[in-house]
């Protein structure tokens, strides 16, 4: 029997995160959906974000709070954290991002709906506010601008995920617990979680999205997605070693001839990435990968 009331862990990690983390903390505890258990992770943020969120919880009389020492990075805090975890399904929940009031209630009537034991991730639409240039969009209409669809695929999307023909938008994705458990959690040494965790999940189990927007997705300066392209920048070159060591792992995930050419359209996609910024030993180590797919059975 299906349990309509399974209990939901939000991971809220904050880092220097002092100017929305509130609002982040006021979107989980004005859910449509209750039963949900909070842990806020601040990575030792040196701006007055933990004073925020103590007389947040004063005020509020819920959440964990756990309180790096020092900065151990996303991968690291989430997976520390993951031990208090009592949820069926948890959301890692960015500081400086937004729970719209129906999302978990949607994700969760999703999961009630099927086997929820062959679902690995539920997700859905995000409103993308561009603090760089004032402006704001949907997620899905602006990745999709290039191609013939407007709604990302779902079921086993190993493939897609893999080539980047779809993506999931992380922030509005709700994860299956014993799932997440079940893979080790997050890699450490990876300089973000998201393509690494989604690889993963969607080789064994279904990935299903909920056309909803369903979060609000704050983009910084200082977010990942926009240094990402700046040269010789050290948080861009970590970020691109990590997505060349998560396509590496791929060539012993693949089963098929048809996901080693996804690897192939990959690593053709991230070695122009990396022309852009220069990044010439990164690029020599793709054309290394491409032989490796080239010349096996």
């Amino acid at each position: 029997m299906l349990n309509l009331n399974s209990l939901v862990t939000v991971i809220c990690s904050c880092y220097n995160h002092s100017d929305y983390i509130e609002k982040a903390l006021n979107s989980v505890i004005n859910q449509t959906y209750k039963n949900i258990q909070l842990i806020i992770i601040d990575d030792c943020s040196n701006d007055n974000s933990i004073e925020i969120i103590d007389k947040w919880i004063l005020k509020n009389k819920t959440g964990l709070f756990i309180k790096n020492a020092k900065n151990f990075g996303l991968t690291k805090s989430v997976n520390s954290a993951f031990k208090n975890v009592e949820g069926t399904y948890f959301i890692d929940l960015a500081g400086d991002d937004v729970l719209l009031p129906h999302c978990i209630e949607t994700q969760i009537s999703i999961y009630n709906a099927y086997s929820q034991d062959k679902i690995g991730i539920v997700y859905g639409n995000a409103k993308v506010t561009d603090t760089i240039n004032n402006t704001s969009y949907i997620y899905y209409d602006k990745f999709f601008q290039s191609k013939k669809t407007t709604s990302p695929t779902d079921g086993f999307i190993y493939k897609e995920i893999l080539n980047h023909s779809n993506t999931i938008c992380s922030v509005s994705a709700l994860i299956n617990t014993a799932l997440f458990k079940k893979l080790g959690g997050y890699d450490e040494n990876l300089a973000y979680e998201d393509y690494d965790l989604w690889l993963r999940v969607a080789r064994k189990y279904s990935i299903l999205y909920v056309d909803k927007v369903l979060v609000e997705r704050i983009k910084l300066k200082t977010s990942l997605g926009n240094i990402n392209f700046q040269r010789f920048n050290k948080k861009a070159i970590q970020f691109k070693y990590s997505t060349y060591l998560i396509v590496k792992k791929t060539l012993k995930m693949n089963l098929t001839k048809e996901e080693d050419l996804a690897s192939i359209q990959k690593i053709n996609l991230e070695v122009k990435q990396n022309w852009k910024v220069l990044n010439i030993l990164l690029i020599a180590k793709y054309y290394i990968l491409l032989l490796k797919l080239k010349f096996r059975k």
